[in-house]
């Protein structure tokens, strides 16, 4: 039998929302007829690491924009016989058309829009408008994503296909995340039992609004009402400046990179996603999935993994008033906690890896 042989290919292999979904799906495939493998466009310090190297290749060049590196793709597909890449990120879209245009005119071209289209990317929409009739098929990981690629970049909502993000249930689920005692966990970091903690888990950049939820904080009422902050970025300076303005910093706790985000969110009362823009919201559903009353804003993407008073809590974007409301609302109303916990776990085993395994099986074999 004859496999397809298919080649996701992504900018880089450093944390991220794409790679971790490239990561979870190579060590989880497992389709007979249908080989898969991962290249990376640039090698870097701070690699996810599969437990099967062979699987995942990487370019020897560390810088953003490097031909070389195009080339050793070219090399690699050639070497290879790659029927079908899988394209993540927009450099990988670039160079990923390019190929195909210059070298491998059968090449069949999937477009993964992981979320790069809301930001407005003047030169990557246009890239995908130029060259849509060079992709096969288009993956948009919500309904909102879908919408932004036939708004934004004009693609032909008949190439799109809707494939929501996953979570790993045999990782979280409520079973292990109760292997972990939440008053060990605070000690570590000089937190007591009868803190009111408030998690943070993603970029420190300006789309995913931390700041909205640092300056909550005085409209709180709550005593020992903390925040943790799981994650690192650009803003991460001017986000400790803000704190130190703010003469908060004895209530707030910069984690940096947690590797186990089944502890993180064993510490904490409450989740918070504060995100400007957001194409889905993959820390929601590990949040749903812990048992964690999660509160998020009211954005396109986000809004269709957190149903307001279902599975979760809604607030107006960049309102830290409003968001202020709702951390109390969650803190005081003990039915209302026990019935998101109960929703939002029952929410996202439509979300399985299993699930989303199958589904881009049969994407793949009718690209």
């Amino acid at each position: 039998m004859v496999k397809t042989k298919i080649l996701n290919v992504i900018d880089h292999m450093e944390l991220g929302g794409a790679q971790r979904i490239v990561t979870q799906l190579l060590e989880g495939w497992n389709c007979n007829g249908i080989e898969l493998r991962s290249f990376s466009l640039r090698r870097s310090d701070y690699h996810i690491l599969l437990h099967d190297g062979s699987l995942f290749i990487s370019s020897n060049h560390k810088s953003r924009y490097n031909l070389l590196s195009f080339l050793e793709l070219k090399n690699h597909i050639e070497k290879n016989n790659i029927n079908i890449l899988h394209l993540h990120l927009p450099k990988s879209v670039f160079f990923g058309v390019l190929v195909k245009i210059l070298y491998f005119e059968n090449l069949r071209i999937i477009v993964h829009e992981h979320g790069d289209i809301f930001q407005h990317k003047h030169f990557y929409n246009l890239i995908l408008r130029l060259f849509q009739n060079k992709i096969n098929l288009f993956l948009a990981v919500s309904q909102a994503t879908k919408m932004e690629l036939i708004e934004n970049a004009k693609i032909d909502g008949e190439k799109i296909n809707i494939l929501y993000n996953f979570i790993d249930l045999n990782k979280f689920n409520l079973e292990n995340f109760n292997k972990f005692d939440k008053t060990i966990e605070r000690k570590k970091f000089g937190l007591n039992t009868s803190d009111y903690i408030l998690g943070f888990a993603g970029r420190l950049d300006k789309l995913k609004g931390c700041d909205i939820l640092i300056k909550s904080i005085p409209y709180v009422n709550i005593p020992n009402c903390k925040i943790v902050i799981a994650g690192d970025g650009v803003e991460k300076k001017e986000l400790e400046k803000l704190v130190g303005d703010m003469d908060i910093k004895d209530r707030i706790i910069f984690m940096g990179y947690i590797k186990d985000m089944l502890r993180f969110y064993r510490l904490i009362d409450c989740l918070v996603i504060p995100s400007r823009s957001e194409s889905f919201g993959l820390s929601a559903i590990e949040g749903q999935a812990s048992g964690v009353p999660v509160i998020a804003s009211d954005i396109k993407g986000l809004n269709e993994v957190v149903l307001d008073k279902e599975t979760g809590l809604l607030f107006e974007k960049d309102n830290e008033k409003d968001l202020a409301g709702k951390i109390q609302l969650v803190n005081y109303d003990k039915n209302l906690r026990i019935k998101l916990a109960r929703n939002g776990m029952d929410n996202v085993r439509k979300y399985s890896l299993d699930n989303y395994l199958l589904n881009l099986e049969n994407i793949y074999n009718n690209a």
